[in-house]
């Protein structure tokens, strides 16, 4: 392998001259051993071997006579393998070099800001989440920014966030609307949460309709809760939030071990906007239908996750109290 300094040199040589290569493209075999090369470096990911991961990926720039969408994609990924494996100082360059070929990119300052945050440099976290919001293409950055903040302990910075989203002018997308109604609902403002998210439905967020029902949840209408879901669902029969209402109608009949098929399909799913919620249900169904030690293996991990969950705690407690006791252990 390349040393890294030489390696940050060239790629740096290659994003200056970026915007002078048009025309010239790859040839048909550079793509293609650059596609081969990202696609190994995708599977090293996803089996964590980091290191296998980053060599491919610099095998795939390696084969690049610029810099284009294909080469920005490849370095986040190897921005991405790099934070993963703890080599903070090296994904901060690499998001350097990203932001040395766009300066406007606003997932490349985020993600940024997240390395910082991660290393406690908050001020430098918040630099680039200012810049990560300049350059958004819309307000939902606000509550990503909100999240990493919140989960990060930040609360009181995490709380600036949502009052500047909450100051600016809607605009006329759907999604800003959304951002406001999820705010308001998580201000406990639900009047407000209402009027915004209905607004966004109207506009055609369909995924609008999830924090609406949360929303009517929250007020105490369970009967326009269900008719949000109810929409969401309609247009999106295969979703995470269909499985986990078929997995929750199954319960309902006393078909558990059914339920527990829904509940582990829709988390399976590639895109799932419910897990808490999934991940609960299938401990429940897991519990139901007699399988103690897998409800209570499940827990263990869901707790590692959501560790202010209160209740799922006491329920650990519980299953492991019933396992002791099968077991004869005092």
């Amino acid at each position: 392998m390349r040393k890294r300094k030489c390696y940050f040199a060239e790629m740096a040589v290659l994003l200056a001259s970026a915007f002078l290569f048009a025309g010239c493209g790859l040839d048909e075999e550079r793509l293609e051993k650059e596609a081969a090369y990202r696609t190994i470096g995708i599977n090293a990911m996803e089996e964590g071997n980091y290191s296998a991961a980053m060599e491919a990926f610099n095998s795939a720039l390696a084969q690049a006579n610029g810099i284009g969408p294909n080469e920005i994609d490849i370095c986040f990924y190897k921005a991405a393998a790099l934070f993963a494996s703890g080599n903070y100082g090296d994904a901060i360059e690499t998001y350097d070099v990203l932001l040395e070929a766009d300066h406007k990119n606003s997932d490349a300052y985020f993600l940024r800001g997240c390395i910082y945050l991660k290393t406690n440099e908050i001020a430098k976290a918040q630099e680039d989440y200012d810049k990560a919001i300049e350059y958004a293409e819309n307000d939902e950055i606000y509550l990503v920014i909100y999240n990493s903040l919140n989960g990060a302990g930040y609360e009181a910075e995490a709380k600036r966030y949502l009052d500047e989203a909450l100051s600016k002018k809607t605009g006329k997308k759907a999604v800003n609307y959304t951002v406001k109604g999820k705010i308001y609902f998580l201000e406990g403002q639900y009047e407000e949460a209402v009027e915004h998210l209905t607004t966004a439905v109207d506009k055609g967020d369909v995924e609008a309709n999830l924090y609406l029902a949360k929303t009517y949840e929250a007020l105490g209408d369970k009967e326009k809760a269900d008719a949000c879901i109810g929409a969401y669902i309609e247009e999106n029969p295969k979703s995470s939030v269909a499985y986990n209402q078929l997995g929750c109608k199954e319960m309902e009949k006393g078909d558990y071990e059914k339920a527990v098929s829904y509940f582990e399909e829709g988390l399976a799913l590639e895109v799932v906007t419910n897990e808490q919620e999934l991940r609960s249900n299938l401990i429940a169904a897991c519990e139901y239908s007699g399988d103690f030690e897998g409800a209570a293996e499940k827990m263990r991990a869901y707790l590692a996750d959501y560790p202010n969950d209160a209740a799922a705690a006491r329920e650990y407690l519980f299953l492991n109290k019933d396992k002791d006791e099968e077991t004869g252990k005092e």
